[in-house]
């Protein structure tokens, strides 16, 4: 990803703000949420190259065009196609930091992308799950923000249990979730830092 520092300084920003401010004004108005997650897989897909940007603009128009229909299929191919997407991203990103040689400020940034990127590629999966299989979850249906204040605490392994998994199936997504956490930090983080060291 780090052939286009300006994409992957505007894709932290924006995941930022996606997790962190968001939360805080979006509780009425969904369609915000979903333009700027749109514009974070686009630009998550244009930091690898336009061939993957096509493929994210064509997977934010699927998205999108399930949003007119109540057609159930085709919003099971817009979610499976979102979270395939996302988990191509985040493989890319992973297997990219782990071949750079040279740590420098936007390998720090991809860094953080990745981890940041790994919390909505989860998101995408609990929203899943909280969609299609009933009582999945105990948070309220009132935004889909729970779900990502849900995921990134699940992924920081802090866990408050004020929203908890409900069924087989998301009691262990939530495991997949923190122990992926933890794996990015204690490995691919510190494998950074041994090669920034190293210097």
């Amino acid at each position: 990803m780090n052939n286009k520092p300006v994409a992957s300084v505007l894709l932290l920003v924006l995941s930022l703000i996606f997790i962190f401010l968001l939360p805080v004004f979006e509780y009425n108005n969904k369609f915000i949420s979903v333009i700027l997650l749109s514009f974070i897989i686009i630009l998550a897909g244009y930091s690898i190259s336009i061939k993957v940007t096509v493929i994210g603009i064509a997977t934010v128009l699927i998205e999108l065009s399930t949003r007119a229909t109540d057609f159930i299929y085709l919003n099971y191919l817009a979610e499976i196609t979102s979270n395939l997407f996302l988990i191509y991203i985040v493989g890319h990103l992973i297997k990219t930091l782990m071949k750079t040689k040279d740590v420098n400020i936007y390998t720090l940034i991809d860094a953080g992308n990745g981890y940041l990127l790994l919390g909505l590629m989860f998101y995408s999966l609990v929203g899943f799950c909280n969609q299609y299989l009933a009582g999945a979850y105990n948070a309220s249906a009132e935004s889909n923000m729970e779900l990502v204040y849900y995921t990134m605490i699940t992924l920081t392994t802090i866990g408050y249990g004020d929203i908890t998994p409900q069924l087989p199936i998301t009691q262990s997504l939530a495991m997949l979730i923190a122990v992926t956490g933890q794996f990015y930090v204690a490995v691919i983080v510190a494998i950074l830092v041994g090669k920034y060291s190293s210097k």
